[in-house]
């Protein structure tokens, strides 16, 4: 097991998920400490770090704060859908860091003032993967599966990134498969809210398959691989926040996930790198 994945099962029962769509004050930054690793800066002793983050991100939120919390921080994670999140930022909230989930979405507040628009960078990238209930009774092997007649899938809400990355999935498939997204949409039970009840309700036996991203699938769920001619991906940008109380915190929290153990984590969990 390595030092990161260490720490954080080590820390991780000490740091809650938040979930509050308001501004959280933070303390005020004393001078910044060194990382416990020596390789990443940690935020000032005691200081606390507002992170809003995408519900893409939920599963590996929590340990990444918790890892981040070793260096002497306090960090208060908010989950939450990059769009709302970015009308929160419109709206008054003054998070510390923001972690998008669209970069459209991310350009625009960085366009009107609400992140610093010359320290918006890429963080890393996710891609599609097909969760199938336990024992795959359904028998899917492929994406292309999804379209058999009485397989019951579930898909993420039209307004969430999952949704416009599996669009872009389902367009190539289409591509060499016509008519096939007529019938994965005659074939969807359900359309959810999130990742997170995706997998869900499929490992409990709900409905046959979903797409999820491949970062959110735990270890022991069963999934089918998309491969590369029909897959898409989902780019996750990083920026402070220029209303945030915390601006020193800010940036150890940005360079412990661009540069340190944070990066070391997302490896770990199947995040791809920045596009070069």
């Amino acid at each position: 097991m390595s030092l990161s994945r260490r720490r954080v099962l080590a820390a991780l029962a000490l740091v809650p998920l938040a979930a509050c769509a308001g501004p959280t004050p933070a303390a005020p930054a004393p001078a910044a400490s060194a990382h416990a690793t020596g390789t990443t800066p940690a935020a000032p002793a005691a200081s606390e770090v507002t992170v809003f983050v995408p519900g893409a991100m939920a599963a590996h939120a929590k340990g990444l704060a918790a890892a981040f919390d070793v260096g002497g921080a306090h960090t208060v994670v908010e989950v939450g859908h990059t769009p709302i999140q970015r009308e929160q930022l419109a709206k008054g909230a003054t998070p510390d860091v923001w972690i998008a989930a669209n970069p459209a979405d991310i350009t625009s507040a960085a366009e009107a003032g609400l992140v610093v628009a010359d320290r918006v960078q890429q963080l890393a990238r996710t891609k599609l993967v097909v969760v199938v209930a336990p024992g795959n009774p359904a028998g899917i092997t492929g994406i292309e599966d999804l379209a058999k007649p009485g397989v019951k899938v579930l898909l993420g809400a039209e307004t969430l990134p999952i949704w416009k990355v599996t669009e872009r999935g389902f367009t190539k498939v289409e591509a060499a498969h016509p008519g096939f997204t007529a019938a994965v949409t005659a074939n969807t039970v359900s359309r959810e809210m999130g990742v997170q009840p995706i997998v869900t309700k499929v490992t409990k036996g709900e409905a046959d398959a979903g797409v999820v991203f491949v970062t959110d699938v735990p270890a022991d769920a069963e999934i089918v691989q998309v491969p590369d001619t029909f897959n898409a991906e989902l780019p996750l940008s990083i920026a402070p926040v220029t209303a945030g109380k915390n601006p020193a915190g800010a940036a150890a929290f940005i360079a412990f996930m661009t540069a340190g153990e944070g990066r070391e984590i997302l490896t770990e969990a199947g995040y791809l790198p920045p596009a070069a």
